[in-house]
């Protein structure tokens, strides 16, 4: 597995690891209307009380030859909303993000919805 990608230019070599990748693809998930959150799983809720937000970690990145990327991001929808339409306009804004920050093609994003909850207020 390819945990970066690795481009030479004429001042030297620029690295992109799959963490940067997934923190993109994580912040790009968030933004779309009816995403109340990245789905963490127990071990990485209890990472939570011991340090920094380990959300991006929950969406798996594979690196593939060519510039191409595969991305797996597990969500939690806010009950009410058009589940398949939440999941596409992600997959979509994931896309562009990718695409847009660091040249690579995503050739699969896969949500996978873990939970559906209501809003509280």
């Amino acid at each position: 597995m390819i945990a970066e990608k690795q481009t030479k230019t004429d001042l030297g070599k620029i690295k992109i690891h799959t963490e940067a990748i997934s923190s993109i693809a994580s912040i790009a998930t968030t933004g779309i209307k009816g995403v109340l959150r990245i789905y963490k799983s127990p071990i990485f809720r209890l990472a939570d009380f011991l340090g920094p937000d380990a959300g991006h970690k929950s969406v798996k990145v594979t690196l593939r030859e060519n510039n191409e990327v595969d991305i797996n991001v597990p969500i939690v929808v806010e009950y009410g909303q058009d589940v398949p339409h939440v999941a596409n306009m992600v997959q979509e804004n994931i896309r562009q993000a990718i695409e847009k920050m660091t040249g690579l093609v995503p050739m699969e994003i896969n949500i996978k919805v873990k939970g559906v909850e209501k809003v509280q207020g």
